[in-house]
């Protein structure tokens, strides 16, 4: 191990979240990461009825580590029974979110196809709590800017009840 890699390793047990110097908007650790994905993939496959063999997991892992930098450093212990909460409060705007733009709605597939994903409902959590940090976060991470601007537009203004759809 180099000199430069000692200085940032963790002590055993320790989280990167709890290193000194670490900032709002860093990585999550992988442990974080996967606990929200089980969270999402849990919620997910409950609205959906699809199963997680048809998933892209390194593409996942990604997006929901994207999504955790905009949780703040103090609140990333809780986040994973934080978004349980949301995504229980939020079933049924979820459920709309499917049943219009999933699959089987009239769109093309590429158009929301966000949608089709369970990392998806973190992006919506995100959407409503944290959303310029999350785009400017996308950005910079080098993400296409269309699906999360079509995916932000449908979750604010598309799955209200009114809709009837």
């Amino acid at each position: 191990m180099e000199a430069d890699d000692r200085a940032y390793a963790r002590p055993e047990g320790q989280r990167p979240a709890e290193r000194d110097g670490e900032t709002e908007g860093a990585e999550a650790y992988p442990e974080l990461i996967e606990q929200v994905l089980a969270v999402c993939e849990q919620h997910y496959a409950a609205v959906t009825g699809t199963n997680t063999d048809q998933w892209d997991k390194e593409l996942s892992l990604e997006l929901v580590g994207i999504a955790l930098q905009t949780v703040r450093l103090a609140e990333r212990d809780a986040y994973p029974q934080d978004l349980e909460e949301y995504l229980r409060v939020n079933r049924d705007r979820l459920e709309r979110l499917w049943r219009r733009y999933g699959p089987d709605s009239p769109y093309p597939r590429d158009v929301y196809h966000l949608v089709e994903l369970p990392e998806s409902f973190v992006l919506c959590e995100r959407i409503d709590n944290a959303r310029q940090w999350l785009e400017g976060v996308w950005e910079e991470e080098g993400q296409e800017e269309k699906p999360l601007e079509r995916l932000k537009k449908v979750w604010l203004y598309g799955t209200g009840e009114e809709d009837g759809r």
